[in-house]
């Protein structure tokens, strides 16, 4: 589905990745789990695509829902891997989750599910990427779409978010979500919950960095797309605090 111009989003409800496409080129927007390649080249053929297009990949943080099909794409495309250094040696890690959260909840229905959905595409067989370009904050990337880099550490050490001001686009990976990964429900948006990320405190802090990006269009790695003012996106999240669910 095309959500703002060259802005494509993808997902099998739990998870989502995105391509932007930028003149015929095209960059990936985290990348599912492994299992989840045959959709996405079903996706990119649906575009009128192939493998070849891809120019980039670009990885919101290191945790294995995001980072699954990005080795085989990088290979297969020739495309490198663009990750924030503080996440390069997670995602050398196998299976980096955040795994004291899901197994804590893993009694809910939806975080079952989520953890079935994980072994059944691929979970068990992560491959690792081994080798990324470095991203920092306030880089703007010579790829596809070029994205303004922006660090918001707090769910992972090299959590990033990436804004497209000429689209109005914020892809905000774990970041802000507008799913409860608890219960499934759609939320506005909001942190991820505290026992999913590394430093919950620093997550909140840094959502600072985003409340000046004016009108966007969130894209986040779980949930449905949100349309307003950054702003009132951060407020909301800060003020919020974590859901009872959670």
């Amino acid at each position: 589905m095309e959500i703002a111009s060259g802005v494509h989003h993808f997902t099998n409800y739990k998870f989502n990745w995105y391509i932007i496409e930028d003149g015929g080129r095209l960059t990936v927007v985290d990348s599912g789990f492994a299992g989840h390649y045959r959709l996405f080249k079903k996706s990119l053929a649906s575009m009128g695509h192939s493998i070849k297009d891809v120019e980039a990949i670009l990885i919101t943080h290191a945790h294995a829902d995001h980072t699954g099909f990005a080795p085989r794409l990088s290979r297969e495309s020739g495309a490198p891997i663009f990750l924030h250094e503080a996440d390069a040696a997670l995602a050398r890690r196998p299976l980096y989750l955040p795994w004291g959260g899901l197994l804590s909840r893993a009694w809910r229905p939806y975080t079952a599910s989520l953890l079935v959905h994980a072994v059944g595409h691929g979970l068990l067989r992560f491959p690792r990427i081994r080798s990324a370009e470095p991203v920092f904050n306030g880089d703007i990337l010579d790829i596809p779409g070029r994205p303004n880099i922006i660090h918001v550490p707090g769910h992972t050490p090299g959590d990033i978010v990436a804004h497209l001001p000429e689209r109005g686009v914020l892809f905000s990976g774990d970041a802000l979500v507008t799913r409860d990964m608890y219960t499934g429900r759609d939320i506005a948006p909001q942190c991820t919950s505290p026992s999913l990320s590394v430093n919950h405190r620093d997550a909140v802090r840094h959502l600072d960095r985003l409340s000046h990006l004016g009108s966007i269009t969130l894209l986040p790695g779980h949930g449905r797309p949100w349309t307003g003012q950054a702003s009132e996106a951060v407020t909301g999240a800060t003020k919020a605090g974590p859901p009872s669910s959670r």
